[in-house]
């Protein structure tokens, strides 16, 4: 035996799966392609004619929209041809460093920092099971299971505008966890076992998301089978390019208009009304657009109304999110401090103002937020209009009177060290 056999193997990460290595892998290769760039500059170039694509906002943030849109759209391309169907991590703003590669950012619209998404494509005429387990010391504050027809790259939504509601939807209140956190789920069109998600016939998405209240907690481990002999088929990466190309157009060009209709369209400094999620993410949305010139904020105070999770983003005007790991663009309950009431009061703004909750806009004049409340206490009676306590536009001299928990400099700079430090943490 030599002395590198007798190492012990560390542990592979959660989400390091092999299809993922193999579908991240793919996708590298498929950036690579001549026909897919010239492809993406075409549609650009339709965007950037665009009001949106006019905007210093939205023509400071295109190219990477476009990349990003790109890339969701391939890891959907991939999840439909893998050799047996698997749960891919499928989408995330911020790029990640891990498994000997750089992945560059892979979103579609208002990718949640705090949610770890995972889909698969399943035939809905055959049966499957989903063996996972939670880390009991860093168990998520909700995980959220959902089958829906069509796929991530044609959801129904996208074809005919139709809504949509998922097929069968279940949260980690509904399974059966054993002392050690193990848990048992099965999938197929005739019920088989106490916590079952119906199919129906046709090719379906089976989307998973781990709702991290504190960037401490771990995505769950999770494991598709087959139940039904299945043979796995070889990957063909040329018929992945093929579809990519047929694709690309539809899906970029879809998201690229969804903030038009997304809450009504919503501009300048505004916030709607709470809206109340049904299906497995059952809980409430609140979202707002932001207009701000230098020198002004918008304060914003949300009642945690105690959900076990509570969440608030920035975006850019396609609706993407700028790199949470170097910037406090996202804020959940464990990095939210609050103020003496259990209330936590927000304050967007281009310069940092010293206010411990402070939401970076990364220097872009105008974008979009999104609050989120999910897993609120069993049988609370919640009202939406209790969710968000104010909104206003202010000057930052104006913010320097408020009363707010602060912070200084060195405590900001620990703010982001650590911001880095709990991200890197979901790929251990």
């Amino acid at each position: 035996m030599t002395s590198e056999d007798a190492q012990p193997t560390r542990p592979r990460p959660v989400l390091a799966t092999a299809s993922q290595i193999l579908a991240e892998e793919t996708l590298l290769e498929i950036l690579r392609d001549a026909e897919l760039k010239r492809l993406q500059a075409e549609l650009r170039d339709q965007l950037a004619a665009t009001p949106r694509g006019q905007s210093p906002a939205g023509a400071a943030t295109l190219d990477e929209a476009v990349s990003q849109w790109s890339n969701s759209l391939i890891m959907a391309e991939i999840g439909n041809f893998l050799p047996l169907p698997s749960q891919l991590w499928v989408t995330d703003d911020t790029p990640r460093e891990w498994l000997g590669h750089t992945l560059p950012g892979v979103g579609t619209s208002g990718d949640n920092p705090d949610a770890i998404y995972r889909i698969a494509s399943v035939d809905g005429d055959r049966r499957f099971e989903v063996l996972g387990r939670f880390d009991p010391a860093h168990r998520p504050a909700q995980l959220n299971i959902e089958l829906h027809r069509g796929t991530k790259v044609t959801p129904p939504n996208m074809v005919n505008n139709t809504d949509l509601t998922p097929l069968a939807s279940i949260t980690d209140r509904d399974l059966q966890i054993a002392p050690d956190g193990s848990f048992r789920i099965t999938i197929g069109p005739k019920e088989e076992s106490p916590v079952h998600l119906l199919s129906a016939p046709g090719l379906l998405s089976l989307g998973s998301r781990d709702m991290l209240a504190d960037w401490d907690q771990r995505p769950t481990w999770m494991e598709l089978r087959p139940l039904d002999d299945t043979e796995p088929t070889p990957l063909d990466v040329a018929q992945i390019r093929q579809a990519v190309y047929r694709d690309l157009p539809n899906y970029l060009l879809f998201w690229a208009n969804f903030p038009n209709v997304w809450f009504g369209g919503l501009q300048g400094n505004r916030v709607s009304p709470g809206h109340t999620r049904t299906g497995s993410m059952a809980g409430f949305t609140v979202a707002l657009s932001w207009d701000l010139r230098p020198g002004q904020a918008i304060v914003v105070t949300t009642d945690p109304v105690g959900a076990a999770y509570t969440g608030f983003q920035l975006m850019d005007p396609w609706m993407l999110g700028p790199n949470a790991k170097e910037h406090q663009v996202s804020l959940n309950l464990a990095q939210t401090m609050p103020n003496p009431d259990g209330t936590f009061t927000f304050v967007l703004a281009h310069e940092d103002p010293g206010v411990a909750n402070w939401l970076d806009t990364t220097g872009l004049g105008e974008g979009l937020g999104l609050i989120r409340w999910q897993a609120a206490p069993p049988g609370a009676s919640i009202d939406p209009a209790v969710l968000v306590r104010d909104f206003r536009v202010v000057s930052l001299a104006d913010v320097d009177g408020l009363d707010l928990p602060r912070v200084t400099a060195e405590q900001r700079t620990a703010q982001l060290t650590a911001r880095a430090a709990g991200y890197h943490s979901r790929t251990l």
